[in-house]
């Protein structure tokens, strides 16, 4: 802790505390000579009297003392410098002003947005920022260093800032602040960070950048002003998606939007908008702090239209954040793909068509795929055209094939199919491992496994893979209940990997990939999809398409159909500030790609390499549904979509403890202040000191008080009437 004089000078008026020394030693009369017949008793009185005046003499004369000394230091104007050398709001200054443009920022109380008070008070401040400092402005939705502006061309660029939907954490652009300021040559160093501090806007497992640089900066200080909102109050649309972002044509649609509460229950009328026209309203009620499902159904689809656009709307009270009031959505239909199950059993081959394609489907369930069963000896009947026909093919329990059958199979995979391979008492190891069937193959066989007690399916290598990523603790819990007796022993192929073992950590499921121009696939499981009642069976092999076990081998069997034939990857929706990447058919290549945003008054025009196979859009910044467009050579063309929404986190609205924010920007290394006239005297303070002129004056007000009181104590002597004495009077 530092002391600062504004006016030092004043300072040396201390010595003026000498003035009543100086007084008493030159006007001191000299005692008269009187004599006096006095009696013992009478000079052994006056001698105490006159040590105890003494001493209370000398307490007047220090008060008196303190009095001058006191109103000279206090003309000197001290301050307390506490986090820097001393300062003065006049001292050129390089300024780094971080404003956060964040979603969040959005929210409106009363009638200003949190980024129009921050915008406010960066006015009001850089008016008494000195034109000899230097500004940097932060945007956080901007990446790049931020160039030295004037106070006046700060203001411009700080009028021009609005909401961003895609944004960077906040960690960086502190960062950037940092890293500017702490490069300049002027004096005085400062940092501001202009945020609702919503947990949404940080990496809470990392502290700000440029922490280091910071720290060795003394003439750096930080001010975080707190735009946080009290009594939070929001109903927003937090998540609309279709069943299925790939539709089979036909069947109907279900959306389902998730409706929450911040605060107390609210009413709002929920609007289902598809391809420009309204399909459906609902008036609904959402509890208070909860969220409610809302179900809309679209019955009936078509591929005549390639790209359905729509989105889910709230309409009601004014809401203090309207970006989150929709939510759109995009979903594309196409004939459903075809699935060949190829078994020796016609009780393995049917239960599975049955499990993938249920006829007659149960009312309201859709059929996303059309199953067909053969006996593996008609195979060789449909294998002519297999890339033409099925999109994914199950080989379920069968013994063999012929190298011109596996041929087919090969050249199935690699064009970019699917294939499930489920194995059996009746696979032959042999068959399997051939020269050709081992080209596409996951893994050799080596023998069957009879395990002395049943064993479990147990762990799940990767729970993003899509096979799993929608349900993945659930299914991660019901496969460990799932007894399997026996099992295909099995050596991974170099280049496969083991997606699912055993409790005994031997493979379960195992898959291999072949990039092309459309990547194939296949997934072997080393036991049999399908069982038996009979637990006397040989070919009872697991529990896994049990009923009572739950719906584990359903939705893992449904799911293997919709990854293999490329539809559970293909995406439509997507949050900003995420890359968007469509898959381009390599059947229907097109050379130019126009792509369109929700207002349509902007668009890009790209052009992918000729084998790609996937379209890249970086990062698209606008809210809705946008439009792509494909053109080719001779005039034909498609149009596809995809759409924007919000971070679900920004609706969140989580703030920022103290323990948090000191993580994040070092404990003690910055001033917090919840509204202007709070930072504004955190900045004085920090800038200038704490200016001691109001103690002082109130400790001389209380010297000169004690001062009388002692006079009048001292100087009274009691007289032998109660009056005072003469000589008291005198002394007075």
């Amino acid at each position: 802790m530092d002391i600062s004089l504004i006016h030092a000078g004043m300072a040396g008026g201390a010595a003026l505390a000498a003035l009543p020394v100086i007084l008493h030693l030159f006007m001191k009369q000299k005692p008269k000579r009187v004599i006096f017949p006095a009696l013992r008793l009478i000079r052994e009185r006056q001698k105490r009297s006159r040590k105890k005046l003494k001493v209370k003499n000398w307490l007047l004369l220090l008060a008196r003392m303190a009095v001058l000394a006191l109103m000279a230091l206090a003309l000197a104007r001290p301050r307390v410098v506490t986090q820097a050398s001393v300062g003065d709001a006049d001292v050129p200054t390089a300024i780094g002003m971080v404003f956060d443009t964040s979603q969040s920022m959005s929210y409106t109380q009363p009638d200003k947005s949190r980024l129009d008070l921050a915008k406010e008070w960066a006015f009001e401040h850089l008016k008494k920022t000195p034109s000899s400092s230097v500004v940097y402005v932060v945007d956080s939705a901007e990446p790049g260093v931020p160039p030295p502006l004037s106070p006046a061309a700060a203001r411009k660029r700080i009028e021009g800032l609005e909401i961003r939907p895609a944004n960077r954490l906040l960690n960086s652009a502190v960062g950037q602040a940092y890293a500017a300021v702490t490069a300049s040559d002027k004096p005085s160093h400062e940092v501001y960070i202009l945020t609702d501090l919503a947990q949404s806007s940080w990496d809470m497992k990392r502290p700000a950048d440029g922490l280091d640089k910071a720290a060795k900066d003394k003439n750096l200080r930080t001010f975080v002003l707190r735009l946080t909102p009290r009594d939070i109050v929001d109903v927003s649309v937090i998540e609309v998606k279709p069943a299925n972002e790939v539709v089979t044509e036909g069947e109907p649609v279900e959306i389902v939007a998730k409706v929450r509460a911040l605060g107390p229950s609210a009413s709002r009328v929920a609007e289902l908008r598809l391809d420009g026209a309204v399909k459906e309203k609902k008036t609904i009620d959402v509890p208070a702090g909860g969220v409610l499902d809302v179900r809309f159904t679209i019955p009936k689809t078509d591929a005549s239209t390639p790209i359905h656009q729509g989105d889910v709307r709230l309409t009601g009270p004014k809401d203090p954040m309207k970006f989150n009031d929709l939510r759109s959505f995009s979903f594309t239909v196409k004939p459903a793909p075809r699935v060949l199950v190829v078994a020796d059993d016609p009780r393995d081959g049917e239960f599975l068509m049955g499990v993938v394609d249920p006829t007659p489907a149960p009312a309201g369930i859709p059929r996303p795929f059309r199953a067909e069963f053969i006996p593996s000896a008609r195979f060789v009947e449909k294998s002519a055209n297999l890339g033409k026909t099925y999109r994914c093919i199950f080989l379920n329990n069968v013994a063999e094939l012929s190298e011109a059958e596996w041929g087919k199979l090969n050249g199935f995979v690699r064009d970019g199919g699917g294939l499930v391979v489920g194995l059996g008492r009746k696979s032959l190891a042999a068959n399997y491992n051939a020269t050709i069937a081992a080209q596409i193959l996951p893994a050799s066989l080596e023998k069957p496994v009879f395990p002395k007690s049943p064993t479990t399916f147990g762990d799940v290598a990767d729970l993003s893979h899509p096979l799993f990523d929608r349900y993945p603790k659930e299914l991660t819990a019901m496969l460990a209940q799932i007894p399997v007796f026996k099992y295909w022993g099995v050596k991974p192929q170099e280049g496969s990997r083991t997606l699912v073992s055993y409790a005994d950590k031997a493979p379960a499921l195992v898959e291999r990939v072949f990039k092309g121009s459309r990547t194939g696939r296949v997934l072997l499981w080393t036991t049999p999809l399908s069982r038996r009642p009979d637990a006397l069976s040989p070919d009872a092999w697991n529990e896994f398409p049990s009923d009572v076990l739950g719906w584990s081998y359903y939705y893992l069997m449904n799911q293997s159909v919709s990854y293999l034939a490329g539809t559970a990857e293909e995406s439509l929706n997507f949050e900003a500030g995420r890359d968007v990447i469509l898959p381009i058919d390599p059947a229907h290549r097109y050379k130019n790609y126009i792509v369109q945003d929700p207002d349509k008054k902007s668009s890009d025009r790209l052009s992918p390499l000729e084998n790609s196979d996937a379209l890249v859009i970086f990062a698209p910044q606008h809210l809705g549904n946008w439009t792509v467009r494909a053109s080719g050579t001779e005039g034909n063309g498609t149009v596809t979509g995809f759409s924007v929404n919000p971070s679900v986190s920004e609706s969140e609205f989580v703030p920022l403890e103290k323990a948090e924010l000191d993580r994040l920007l070092g404990e003690k290394k910055y001033a917090l202040a919840d509204d202007k006239s709070e930072i504004d005297h955190v900045i004085q303070t920090i800038r200038v000191g704490r200016e001691l002129f109001p103690w002082l004056m109130m400790l001389i007000m209380i010297i000169v008080v004690l001062e009388g009181i002692l006079a009048n104590r001292f100087y009274r002597e009691v007289g032998p009437g109660g009056g005072q004495a003469p000589a008291a009077r005198q002394a007075a």
